[in-house]
């Protein structure tokens, strides 16, 4: 029998749950880790709607990136997503920052997908562990035809700054990573950095810094991984069933 604890630790072994940040909170979240566990589900975010998907899919767990506490809770009411697993008996297991520095994690897979080479951790924390990876690309390319790689390669719409600017080292980081380009400035060498979010300030300051700043989105630079956790975690369960879920954001555009 396979419990929900034995996903747990196998989840530990690819990104220790001891490398998150201090202010995250990743971990076994919602449920009974000696629940004997046939159908996972894996998702970006625990939402409603990815819940109901994986109550459809018959799933006994949800393994998700973003957590589904971050925040304390003050209650927990009906039509929240903490409820309905409970209801539904749906354990959740969140791997948030653990997996953005895994070897093999969020930023090793984004480096990958957007053709990088020599790929390698860059501006390690007070542990020496790497949130961003930095590599070359196979040749210099105008800043222009890269978002263009990006956009490709993710889906999505790209923001760039200084698009005529020719590139060849490009740092990545995953979902909100405009906050390291002071260390991307001071550690020198960086032609380029891919993050998910970016203000305004952030663009000026990469200007400023001569570094071009590829905003590609939070959501799109990171479940690129979910797949890549899906097929590691089948490689070490292939007598479970598992399934990505759809969480794509939708906006209304008036």
């Amino acid at each position: 029998m396979i419990t929900g604890n034995d996903i747990y630790k196998a989840l530990n072994d690819v990104a220790p749950f001891h490398t998150q940040e201090s202010w995250d909170n990743s971990g076994f979240l919602v449920g009974d880790p000696d629940k004997e566990v046939r159908r996972v589900a894996l998702a970006l975010d625990v939402t409603m709607d990815t819940l109901q998907q994986a109550k459809e899919f018959g799933a006994d767990l949800l393994v998700s990136h973003h957590p589904v506490i971050f925040h304390p809770l003050k209650d927990v009411m009906a039509e929240t997503p903490v409820y309905y697993a409970i209801q539904n008996d749906i354990g959740v297991i969140s791997a948030h920052t653990c997996w953005d520095v895994a070897d093999g994690g969020v930023s090793d897979v984004l480096a990958s997908a957007l053709g990088l080479q020599d790929i390698h951790g860059i501006v390690p924390n007070e542990d020496g562990i790497c949130m961003l990876r930095a590599g070359k690309l196979p040749t210099p390319a105008l800043a222009s035809d890269f978002a263009g790689v990006i956009a490709e390669a993710l889906d999505t719409v790209v923001r760039v700054t200084e698009p005529k600017k020719t590139i060849r080292t490009v740092a990545v980081c995953g979902g909100a990573g405009a906050s390291f380009l002071p260390d991307l400035t001071a550690l020198g060498g960086i032609d380029a950095f891919v993050t998910g979010d970016a203000k305004h300030n952030d663009y000026l300051d990469a200007i400023d810094d001569g570094i071009v700043l590829f905003a590609a989105g939070h959501y799109e630079t990171e479940n690129v991984s979910i797949p890549v956790l899906k097929s590691i975690l089948e490689d070490a369960f292939p007598e479970l069933t598992f399934t990505c879920l759809d969480s794509t954001p939708t906006f209304y555009i008036g």
